[in-house]
């Protein structure tokens, strides 16, 4: 009996798990939209180094199962995130131990929440006096800053199921996180999936068990069910000319993508001659336009990696690169105490990664609103056993980890076409 048809709609972490779970079974053809496998994954190199910095995702989060499942099977090696944590405060740096004092209630009183409510309807009720104004701000900026959160649309019970799962050892992958995009694209090569780049399918026409795709290069691919793994931010826009038009329409479905939380973020990555931090400092935090900065160890390469979300994301997204790295050396100057001019003098390398204004992603990772939930329910079913869809933003996890998210989804969508 011939094998049916499948196309998979982008070939980024969950698109290449769905691939690896079904290849074998189904004649697979991923479309990409880029010219290159990942998505929002990319992993560059230094002009003037062997070491790897980070585009999108950096971070392990935790004991994330499947990624580290993934790693070992690939051989990939991973170390722990090493470094003690500072904090800007009156003109001085300063160790953070542990988090602002009330974390804890915080925490309790979000625990006890049993209707859902907004970050800032919960913040404004339960921590509204003046006395907790330090708290406010520093929940605020954890919101915006970690989660890359609307804190006017961010759900209180979505918080507090990961931030109270949160673990405090973190990883990160020497060889980038490319190549674990790399041994999943080799694998499902080898057993037969088709991945074509520079795809960008514009228009789906479907009916149960019948998939034709329309891409920008006027070619048409045929299927019997297709996966599509598009971010939701362009996933909401269907029918506009940078997503994707489906006939008949998924009016219900492009509105639950409308409902989960499109995240942005502006990085900065910047290699200097010397370094002029604490040689044991990780992670720097402060009230800058670029707010938190890491450093690389157990490496000691002179390497400040900047980030903004939330709020100043917003305000930088339609700034060029010239302007966002002259915002990065503002800020570092003014946490260390040194001049701009200094900060110039040292700096070898710059790379500005602007999330935003990436066509066909344009966002950074997802974030749950108070109508997620039931997004997330719709968008996890099919369309008459013919339509499928996956990604980051469909994971419901207490843990946090963008990939990981996506690898789970991808799996997750998989099994259910299996079965």
């Amino acid at each position: 009996m011939d094998k049916q048809s499948l196309i998979i709609i982008g070939a980024g972490a969950a698109g290449l798990m769905s691939a690896r779970t079904l290849s074998g079974k189904y004649n697979i053809t991923i479309l990409e939209a880029s010219s290159s496998s990942g998505g929002r994954i990319r992993s560059k190199q230094l002009s003037h180094s062997s070491k790897i910095i980070e585009a999108g995702p950096e971070f392990i989060h935790g004991h994330q199962k499947l990624t580290l499942q993934l790693l070992k099977e690939a051989g990939i090696s991973y170390v722990a995130v090493e470094g003690k944590m500072y904090r800007k405060d009156m003109n001085q740096l300063v160790e953070q131990t542990e988090m602002i004092e009330g974390w804890d209630q915080l925490l309790k009183q979000m625990k006890k929440v049993k209707t859902d409510m907004t970050m800032r309807d919960f913040l404004d009720q339960y921590f509204g006096e003046e006395k907790h104004a330090d708290l406010r701000r520093y929940a605020t900026n954890y919101t915006e800053g970690f989660d890359l959160a609307d804190v006017n649309k961010a759900s209180v019970q979505s918080l507090y199921k990961e931030w109270s799962n949160e673990e405090e050892e973190n990883f990160r992958i020497p060889s980038g996180y490319s190549s674990l995009i790399n041994f999943l694209k080799e694998d499902i090569e080898k057993k037969g999936v088709r991945i074509l780049t520079n795809h960008i399918a514009r228009q789906i026409d479907w009916e149960p068990n019948n998939i034709t795709v329309y891409t920008a290069n006027e070619q048409k691919f045929y299927a019997e069910k297709i996966i599509i793994t598009i971010p939701v931010s362009i996933l909401r826009k269907a029918g506009d000319k940078s997503s994707i038009n489906f006939t008949p329409p998924l009016d219900n479905y492009i509105k639950a993508a409308g409902d989960i939380g499109a995240g942005n973020v502006v990085k900065v990555s910047l290699l200097f001659h010397l370094r002029f931090w604490k040689e044991d400092a990780g992670f720097i935090f402060s009230d800058e336009i670029f707010p938190t900065w890491w450093t690389q160890l157990p490496d000691t390469i002179p390497l400040l990696t900047g980030w903004a979300g939330g709020i100043k994301a917003k305000e930088m997204s339609d700034q060029t690169d010239k302007e966002i790295l002259e915002k990065a050396i503002l800020s570092l100057a003014s946490i260390f105490t040194i001049t701009p001019q200094e900060v110039k003098n040292n700096l070898k390398e710059s790379f500005v990664f602007n999330w935003k204004q990436e066509q066909g992603i344009e966002m950074a990772y997802t974030y749950s609103t108070l109508a997620t939930s039931s997004a997330r329910k719709l968008l996890d079913t099919s369309i008459d056993n013919t339509i499928f869809f996956a990604g980051e933003a469909l994971y419901d996890g207490a843990s946090p980890g963008t990939v990981e998210a996506a690898l789970v989804s991808g799996k997750k969508v998989a099994e259910m076409i299996l079965d």
